[in-house]
């Protein structure tokens, strides 16, 4: 768009010298309205594409951070369901669910001196060890705990849209060979940045990371990997800590 402003100017410098040489004295004040009239536009133009990349960059990350709090919170609750039940839920309204009503167990640890057997059954070989004892002595909400404060019922939706996050669950063999189950949640940026500049959005979605969310979803979790973390750099969780403050 840039070049193409200047180009105008260009155009615009090139037509007032046509008009100095060859255009009547008594029609230039009338052309000169003009040409001011376009250079007052032209100006404009020039001044809105310095800006509009400015203020695409300063909305894009208050949309994205409205995103990545609601992905945090479904990250939480998906930790929580896998630490209490051992796998990840595809289903978004029993994650809510879960999270009424589930609870962690509060344990205590403690060492007891016990007597093994080290010999056999007919020569015996008893032997004093220490052995862990975990007891469960209470239960504590997984709402009180984790989410607090916090709006866990509209974790689904996505801010300036009226959709909601789709998560997909799988599992995957370990190095150890042991099945893990793992989930994902992503959006793409363009529904994030709807109404916004198409040939910015464009842009954004090749981002390659730095400050910028890589490439063309914000996202959360992997089915590749077993992981809760999501794509999207350190700045984004300060803006969120800094806000809840």
């Amino acid at each position: 768009m840039i070049l193409f402003i200047l180009l105008g100017v260009v155009v615009a410098i090139a037509i007032a010298l046509i008009v100095v040489k060859f255009v009547p004295v008594k029609l230039t004040p009338v052309i000169s309205i003009v040409l001011l009239g376009a250079a007052g536009y032209l100006s404009y133009l020039i001044y809105s594409g310095i800006m509009e990349p400015i203020k695409f960059h300063k909305e894009k990350k208050v949309r994205y951070a409205k995103v990545i709090k609601q992905l945090k919170l479904i990250a939480d609750a998906q930790d929580a369901h896998n630490t209490i039940l051992g796998k990840f839920t595809s289903n978004g309204e029993g994650l809510i669910e879960f999270i009424d009503t589930a609870k962690f167990p509060i344990t205590n640890t403690r060492i007891e001196i016990v007597e093994e057997n080290r010999g056999t059954s007919w020569s015996p070989l008893m032997v004093e060890v220490e052995k862990k004892v975990t007891d469960t002595v209470g239960w504590e909400p997984v709402r009180e705990k984790v989410f607090k404060g916090r709006d866990y019922k509209n974790m689904l939706n996505i801010p300036g849209t009226d959709k909601q996050f789709n998560i997909e669950t799988s599992a995957i063999l370990r190095a150890n060979q042991v099945l893990a189950s793992v989930f994902e949640v992503k959006i793409d940026k363009a529904e994030v940045l709807e109404g916004m500049s198409k040939s910015l959005i464009k842009q954004e979605k090749e981002a390659l990371g730095g400050d910028d969310i890589p490439g063309g979803y914000i996202a959360i979790g992997s089915l590749d990997e077993v992981t809760v973390n999501g794509n999207w750099p350190p700045l984004y969780d300060a803006m969120i800590k800094n806000k809840n403050e």
